[in-house]
């Protein structure tokens, strides 16, 4: 495997060997400097000898700050961050800012360099400083860098106000659209605001934010789950099925997690054949796995287990799914123990292991980077994607 600290190290020795060669005819009337030369051989001896640490700091002394060398400081100070030293990134980003003689252009690049440093480090307050006077001083493409930066601080402190604001300034021009994914973003940060405002009872406050959310993602299907469990905790079931309804057109790949809270709000006001009629109609459009659990529950209960199993063996032949095998296993042993009390030994070994293989499968899958769980996570543990986990069929 490529030792890419070393590689960089070399790269760094021919940087500095070709910036003593181009200094040195630059200036033929004059002594060499002698004493960055030294500094060079030292650092090459170490480096040859395996002494990285040695060599890193040498090199670091013999090579000026100028327009000419400080992108090979900020590469080396990167390569240490990514491997992990960001103590080492730190100092070396630290030493440049402390030159005398940095252009304003250059001293950003640095403090931009040095917060990264400080998040990968966890020193998030630190990084929220640099970055917060970055954003009031740099130019345009280093702004937006800076506020993306501020927004995962933001997302990672839970501070959902002060990442909303940072999402309204990466626009850059006043009446200008923000591109999708920070609209998305945008809408879930808002939602985050209402879930708690849910927790402390605070109701108004939960709507609020909740329009906020849908005026920010017009196909915020969390909104909706959110709105329905509010008008729920009030008793305005039909409002809470009315939100729940919407789902469908929004996002259709949270319809699994609409369906416990329709099944909920149907039973108390006792209207579960006016789900059954919804969900036949759902089903054409939507032939989802979770929608034809809970339409075969409802004919279980209408018509009994033996319709129900026909109905999901007739709705799973193009996709069968380790639910609906199980689902029509459990029926059949519920229809054999009504009917003549006798059940197959073989219909119970087959549901048994197929219910040890729904123990051990993953309920929910991130769509961007793989990640797998049993439950469910509107920001992606793995990759930190909003909206991107959904549930598996």
């Amino acid at each position: 495997m490529i030792d890419w600290l070393m590689l960089a190290l070399l790269l760094v020795a021919v940087a500095l060997g070709y910036w003593l060669g181009w200094r040195t005819q630059k200036s033929l009337a004059r002594e060499p400097d002698t004493g960055v030369q030294a500094h060079y051989i030292r650092g090459l001896n170490y480096l040859l000898n395996e002494q990285q640490d040695a060599a890193i700091d040498t090199f670091i002394v013999a090579l000026d700050v100028n327009a000419e060398t400080l992108e090979t400081h900020l590469a080396l100070g990167n390569l240490l961050r990514k491997r992990g030293e960001v103590g080492r990134a730190i100092k070396i980003h630290q030493n440049l800012l402390a030159r005398p003689g940095l252009s304003v252009e250059h001293a950003q690049q640095v403090q931009l360099e040095l917060a990264r440093d400080y998040v990968s480090s966890g020193l998030l307050d630190r990084a929220e400083t640099l970055l917060q006077e970055l954003v009031e001083d740099a130019p345009p493409a280093m702004r937006a860098v800076c506020l993306e930066y501020l927004i995962e601080i933001y997302r990672d402190e839970k501070e959902w106000l002060k990442a909303i604001a940072a999402v309204n300034q990466l626009a850059s021009r006043r009446f200008s659209r923000l591109p999708e994914q920070w609209r998305v973003m945008q809408g879930h940060f808002y939602c985050e605001l209402a879930a708690e405002a849910l927790v402390r009872a605070d109701y108004l406050v939960v709507r609020r934010h909740l329009r906020s959310a849908l005026v920010s993602d017009k196909q915020s299907a969390r909104s909706n789950l959110l709105l329905a469990e509010l008008e729920g905790l009030l008793g305005r079931h039909a409002e809470a099925i009315k939100a729940l309804r919407q789902i469908p057109q929004q996002e259709p790949a949270y319809i699994g997690e609409a369906l416990p809270l329709l099944y909920e709000r149907h039973q108390v006001l006792g209207s579960l054949p006016s789900l059954h009629r919804y969900l036949r109609g759902l089903v054409d459009e939507y032939p989802q796995s979770s929608v034809v659990l809970m339409l075969a529950e409802l004919v279980a209960q209408d018509e009994g287990e033996s319709a129900a199993v026909s109905f999901i063996a007739e709705r799973m032949q193009a996709a069968p799914t380790l639910r609906g095998v199980g689902q029509m296993l459990s029926l059949q042993l519920s229809d054999a123990a009504q009917s003549s009390g006798v059940v197959s030994e073989g219909i119970l070994a087959a549901d048994s292991l197929i219910r040890g293989l729904q123990r051990q499968a993953p309920n929910y899958r991130c769509r961007a980077c793989g990640f797998s769980g049993k439950q469910m996570h509107w920001l992606c543990p793995g990759c930190k994607t909003w909206g991107s986990v959904r549930g598996i069929e």
